[in-house]
């Protein structure tokens, strides 16, 4: 029953996270007019590595959601998609807090905190699902 409850918590966070992403990749019009100056090239960079970031959040949120909910936390393959996609966001939020946390834009800095949350969530999750801990 318990890690029933945990993984509708994990496809909620998952849901969570893949929406933020989806949100982020609508605000770059946005993100990109802060910027003064900046030739054409420069802000097609930006505006491709902004929306790169929103695709990586709604898949890596997605995509574990989706696998917990039609395939159940047991199995796995699903074990081995949670934890690569939990290093995944772990990793790329790390970046964001090394880089200067107060110095990106609000989008980013929320971004990096739910992808935290949901990566160290998952790497729990993974413990309490594992068989060998039965």
């Amino acid at each position: 029953m318990a890690l029933e409850i945990a993984s509708y918590i994990g496809i909620a966070l998952g849901v969570i996270l893949a929406a933020w992403g989806l949100f982020h990749q609508l605000v770059v019009g946005g993100a990109v007019t802060a910027f003064r100056n900046i030739s054409e090239t420069e802000a097609r960079l930006f505006i491709m590595g902004w929306v790169a970031q929103g695709a990586f959040m709604s898949f890596t949120g997605f995509l574990p959601a989706a696998l917990l909910l039609f395939f159940g936390p047991l199995s796995a393959p699903v074990h081995t998609t949670l934890l690569l996609s939990s290093l995944a966001l772990i990793l790329l939020s790390a970046h964001v807090f090394l880089t200067g946390f107060h110095t990106h834009f609000k989008p980013i800095r929320i971004g990096a905190v739910l992808q935290m949350i949901y990566g160290v969530y998952l790497l729990v999750f993974l413990l309490f699902a594992n068989p060998l801990f039965d």
